[in-house]
Protein backbone atom coordinates (compact mmCIF):
# COMPACT_ATOMS: atom_id res chain seq x y z
CA UNK A 1 0.00 0.00 0.00
CA UNK A 2 1.31 3.43 -0.93
CA UNK A 3 2.38 5.58 1.99
CA UNK A 4 -0.03 8.43 1.25
CA UNK A 5 -2.92 5.96 1.45
CA UNK A 6 -1.53 4.67 4.75
CA UNK A 7 -1.24 8.23 6.03
CA UNK A 8 -4.88 8.96 5.21
CA UNK A 9 -6.02 5.68 6.83
CA UNK A 10 -3.89 6.37 9.90
CA UNK A 11 -5.51 9.80 10.13
CA UNK A 12 -8.95 8.17 10.08
CA UNK A 13 -7.98 5.76 12.87
CA UNK A 14 -6.46 8.53 14.99
CA UNK A 15 -9.48 10.76 14.33
CA UNK A 16 -11.87 8.03 15.49
CA UNK A 17 -9.78 7.59 18.63
CA UNK A 18 -10.02 11.36 19.27
CA UNK A 19 -13.80 11.31 18.80
CA UNK A 20 -14.11 8.58 21.42
CA UNK A 21 -12.30 10.65 24.08
CA UNK A 22 -13.98 13.06 26.49
CA UNK A 23 -14.38 16.64 25.34
CA UNK A 24 -13.65 18.17 28.75
CA UNK A 25 -11.60 17.19 31.78
CA UNK A 26 -12.28 18.10 35.38
CA UNK A 27 -11.66 16.69 38.83
CA UNK A 28 -15.30 17.48 39.61
CA UNK A 29 -16.66 14.77 37.31
CA UNK A 30 -17.46 12.33 40.16
CA UNK A 31 -19.84 14.94 41.62
CA UNK A 32 -21.71 15.65 38.40
CA UNK A 33 -24.23 12.79 38.58
CA UNK A 34 -25.42 13.86 42.03
CA UNK A 35 -25.45 17.54 41.09
CA UNK A 36 -27.56 16.85 38.00
CA UNK A 37 -30.19 15.20 40.23
CA UNK A 38 -30.23 18.17 42.61
CA UNK A 39 -29.88 21.02 40.09
CA UNK A 40 -32.01 21.22 36.97
CA UNK A 41 -29.93 21.60 33.83
CA UNK A 42 -26.66 20.54 35.42
CA UNK A 43 -24.96 17.93 33.18
CA UNK A 44 -24.78 14.41 34.59
CA UNK A 45 -21.35 13.74 33.12
CA UNK A 46 -18.89 14.69 30.45
CA UNK A 47 -19.69 13.26 27.01
CA UNK A 48 -17.16 12.08 24.48
CA UNK A 49 -16.45 14.41 21.60
CA UNK A 50 -18.64 12.14 19.45
CA UNK A 51 -21.46 12.13 22.01
CA UNK A 52 -21.29 15.92 22.34
CA UNK A 53 -21.68 16.43 18.59
CA UNK A 54 -24.91 17.68 17.08
CA UNK A 55 -27.13 14.97 15.67
CA UNK A 56 -26.59 16.21 12.09
CA UNK A 57 -22.80 16.19 12.50
CA UNK A 58 -22.45 12.55 13.53
CA UNK A 59 -23.57 10.99 10.22
CA UNK A 60 -21.68 13.64 8.22
CA UNK A 61 -18.41 12.96 10.06
CA UNK A 62 -18.98 9.20 9.77
CA UNK A 63 -19.56 9.51 6.01
CA UNK A 64 -16.43 11.62 5.61
CA UNK A 65 -14.33 9.00 7.42
CA UNK A 66 -15.89 6.23 5.32
CA UNK A 67 -15.17 8.17 2.13
CA UNK A 68 -11.49 8.48 3.05
CA UNK A 69 -11.31 4.73 3.70
CA UNK A 70 -12.99 3.97 0.36
CA UNK A 71 -10.62 6.28 -1.56
CA UNK A 72 -7.57 4.88 0.22
CA UNK A 73 -8.55 1.25 -0.41
CA UNK A 74 -9.44 1.63 -4.08
CA UNK A 75 -7.59 -0.64 -6.52
CA UNK A 76 -3.87 -0.42 -7.25
CA UNK A 77 -3.05 0.31 -3.65
CA UNK A 78 0.68 0.09 -4.36
CA UNK A 79 0.50 3.38 -6.27
CA UNK A 80 -0.45 6.83 -5.13
CA UNK A 81 -4.12 7.70 -5.37
CA UNK A 82 -5.24 9.35 -8.60
CA UNK A 83 -5.48 13.14 -8.63
CA UNK A 84 -9.25 13.31 -8.16
CA UNK A 85 -9.10 10.95 -5.19
CA UNK A 86 -6.21 12.77 -3.55
CA UNK A 87 -7.90 16.13 -4.03
CA UNK A 88 -11.12 14.76 -2.53
CA UNK A 89 -9.27 13.24 0.44
CA UNK A 90 -7.42 16.51 1.04
CA UNK A 91 -10.69 18.49 0.98
CA UNK A 92 -12.28 15.97 3.36
CA UNK A 93 -9.27 16.37 5.67
CA UNK A 94 -9.64 20.14 5.66
CA UNK A 95 -13.37 19.79 6.42
CA UNK A 96 -12.61 17.43 9.31
CA UNK A 97 -9.94 19.82 10.58
CA UNK A 98 -12.35 22.76 10.44
CA UNK A 99 -14.97 20.73 12.31
CA UNK A 100 -12.43 19.68 14.97
CA UNK A 101 -11.30 23.27 15.54
CA UNK A 102 -14.91 24.49 15.67
CA UNK A 103 -15.79 21.78 18.22
CA UNK A 104 -12.71 22.66 20.29
CA UNK A 105 -13.71 26.34 20.40
CA UNK A 106 -17.26 25.32 21.31
CA UNK A 107 -15.89 23.07 24.06
CA UNK A 108 -14.02 26.06 25.48
CA UNK A 109 -17.35 27.79 26.00
CA UNK A 110 -18.77 24.64 27.58
CA UNK A 111 -15.73 24.44 29.87
CA UNK A 112 -16.24 28.03 31.01
CA UNK A 113 -19.94 27.41 31.68
CA UNK A 114 -19.26 24.22 33.64
CA UNK A 115 -16.51 25.89 35.66
CA UNK A 116 -18.91 28.73 36.51
CA UNK A 117 -21.53 26.19 37.59
CA UNK A 118 -18.98 24.45 39.82
CA UNK A 119 -18.03 27.82 41.29
CA UNK A 120 -21.68 28.64 42.02
CA UNK A 121 -22.30 25.31 43.75
CA UNK A 122 -19.03 25.57 45.71
CA UNK A 123 -19.90 29.10 46.90
CA UNK A 124 -23.12 27.72 48.37
CA UNK A 125 -21.23 24.93 50.15
CA UNK A 126 -22.38 22.14 47.84
CA UNK A 127 -18.87 21.19 46.76
CA UNK A 128 -15.53 21.07 48.55
CA UNK A 129 -13.96 23.27 45.85
CA UNK A 130 -14.70 25.10 42.63
CA UNK A 131 -13.24 22.63 40.17
CA UNK A 132 -11.48 23.94 37.07
CA UNK A 133 -12.59 22.56 33.71
CA UNK A 134 -10.26 22.19 30.75
CA UNK A 135 -10.62 21.14 27.13
CA UNK A 136 -9.94 17.43 26.72
CA UNK A 137 -6.89 15.87 25.07
CA UNK A 138 -9.20 14.20 22.54
CA UNK A 139 -9.41 17.41 20.51
CA UNK A 140 -5.65 17.37 19.94
CA UNK A 141 -5.89 13.73 18.85
CA UNK A 142 -8.80 14.54 16.51
CA UNK A 143 -6.90 17.48 15.01
CA UNK A 144 -3.81 15.32 14.43
CA UNK A 145 -5.99 12.74 12.67
CA UNK A 146 -7.55 15.40 10.44
CA UNK A 147 -4.13 16.82 9.58
CA UNK A 148 -2.89 13.34 8.61
CA UNK A 149 -5.91 12.84 6.35
CA UNK A 150 -5.23 16.23 4.75
CA UNK A 151 -1.54 15.48 4.22
CA UNK A 152 -2.36 12.00 2.92
CA UNK A 153 -4.41 13.61 0.21
CA UNK A 154 -2.28 16.68 -0.47
CA UNK A 155 1.04 14.86 -0.66
CA UNK A 156 -0.51 12.13 -2.77
CA UNK A 157 -1.70 14.82 -5.17
CA UNK A 158 1.89 15.82 -5.83
CA UNK A 159 2.89 12.20 -6.49
CA UNK A 160 -0.03 11.07 -8.63
CA UNK A 161 0.64 10.61 -12.33
CA UNK A 162 -2.84 11.29 -13.72
CA UNK A 163 -3.45 14.30 -15.89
Amino acid sequence: MHWNRLMALTGVIIGIMGLSMEGLTTAGEPFMADLSKAIAGFPDGIPTIWGGSASWAQPVVALLFIAVVVFALRPDRAAAMDRNSTMTVAVIGVALLAYAVYKMIDAGTDADNLAAAFTGVASQGGLPAAFPVDIGFGFLVLIVGAVLVTFGGAIGFMESTDD
